[in-house]
């Protein structure tokens, strides 16, 4: 298939599939504990669990890819994704549902890098910023089908259902990636010493570093709100179940468009510390102001807010972070080493949200920490914008 549209289309959808078998269980939280008994604490390390693969393996995946190649690691990313749901379908107990999530973050673990490679191949030429951009939003692509569809598929069919829908999409879109997509033309396999070269280079740039605790700081924020949306709102402000679910899911829809915004604006106006700096403001902000959620329209205006700024700041992260590296083969490792941080994030963002909520009684405590949490992001992109500015005067 020659068009890079196309082929960036089907990798995208696989990005969502992803996407859609880690957030399965956020609109079904409360129907597993009443089904189930298991308490908020255990379903929260369903969530959370996914992510362990991507801390151990981000770094190692990104080997990998450069050792075997994009195309070998995505056909893994797929067959995990496939695995991981059936055995969660078929499981009857909280550790063997518990070991499938595990299985299905090998492949959370190793899609982000897996498409910047191919994005970083397929539009070497131009309009490297918007696809990386859109590349970024299959997460929210995925919160709102996952909000919007699979508490009404369970409720129809079973509550293992999506389990098996993810599992079906998973295997037919491998089935396209067979014929669709090609290894990039670059991509050579590297011996055990070549590898471990690549490695300390990475791991010995400080500027991919910063980025990579910048991201985790996002992660940390996005993913926690995506988990505990539907809780602050029926718990913080009495809001029933389906309408919360349903305002969740609009989280989804509003992130969809500013991850391609990002793109286009760091390709036009080349300002692409700025614009990280301004995305990772705004998402500070919107964030305090989900300690005052008093009505409909304060509700929307915070999600998109939110939205529109994590959008911005996922995607900027993806998109300046290949521009600090002087060798291409270094896309794949870097990308990795800012995906560990970022899983750490995702790992204890829900965690420890819930554990403050639980200990304080109520939700604005969690709020203002995730609060915290952004600043920090933000003290980060602020040092490197200025960190450069300082290069270029001594450059001069």
């Amino acid at each position: 298939m020659g068009n890079r549209w196309l082929k960036f289309l089907l990798l995208y959808l696989g990005g969502v599939s992803v996407s859609l078998s880690q957030l399965k269980i956020v609109p079904l939280q409360n129907e597993f504990s009443l089904t189930t008994g298991w308490s908020l604490t255990e379903i929260s390390w369903l969530l959370s669990i996914f992510t362990v693969s991507g801390i151990f393996l981000s770094i190692f995946g990104g080997v990998l890819i450069t050792k075997y190649g994009a195309k070998k690691i995505l056909n893994l990313v797929m067959i995990c994704t496939i695995l991981g749901n059936l055995l969660g379908y078929f499981a009857t107990s909280y550790l063997l549902l518990l070991l499938s999530r595990v299985i299905e973050g090998i492949a959370f673990s190793m899609i982000i890098m897996v498409g910047i490679v191919f994005i970083n191949e397929w539009f070497r030429d131009n309009h490297r910023g918007m696809a990386t951009g859109i590349w970024g939003t299959f997460a929210a692509a995925g919160t709102l089908i996952a909000m919007n569809l699979f508490l009404p598929l369970a409720n129809a069919s079973g509550l293992k259902a999506p389990w098996l829908l993810v599992a079906i999409i998973a295997a037919v879109l491998m089935l396209f990636y067979q014929i669709a997509i090609k290894e990039p033309d670059e991509e050579k396999k590297l011996d055990n010493v070549a590898d471990t070269k690549l490695l300390k280079q990475a791991m010995s740039n400080k500027k991919i570093w910063l980025l990579a605790f910048a991201q985790g700081c996002m992660s940390f924020v996005l993913f926690s709100f995506i988990n505990i949306y539907p809780l602050i709102y029926t718990q913080q402000y009495n809001i029933s179940e389906s309408m919360a679910n349903q305002y969740a899911g609009y989280f989804g829809l509003f992130g969809i468009p500013f991850g391609a915004l990002a793109g286009y604006l760091i390709d036009k106006t080349k300002k692409d510390r700025l614009v990280t700096i301004g995305s990772f403001l705004l998402m500070t902000l919107s964030t305090l102001f989900a300690i005052m959620l008093n009505s409909t329209g304060a509700i929307f205006l915070q999600l998109f807010l939110l939205a529109a700024s994590t959008g911005l700041s996922s995607a900027c992260i993806m998109i300046i972070a290949p521009n600090f590296l002087e060798n291409k083969k270094l896309i794949g490792i870097s990308i990795s080493l800012i995906n560990f941080v970022y899983y750490i994030g995702i790992f204890i963002g829900t965690p420890i949200s819930t554990m403050i909520a639980s200990w304080s009684g109520n939700w604005i405590p969690s709020i203002l920490t995730l609060t915290f949490v952004n600043m920090i992001g933000l003290v980060i992109v602020a040092f490197l914008k200025y960190d450069h500015k300082q290069n270029m005067v001594k450059t001069i």
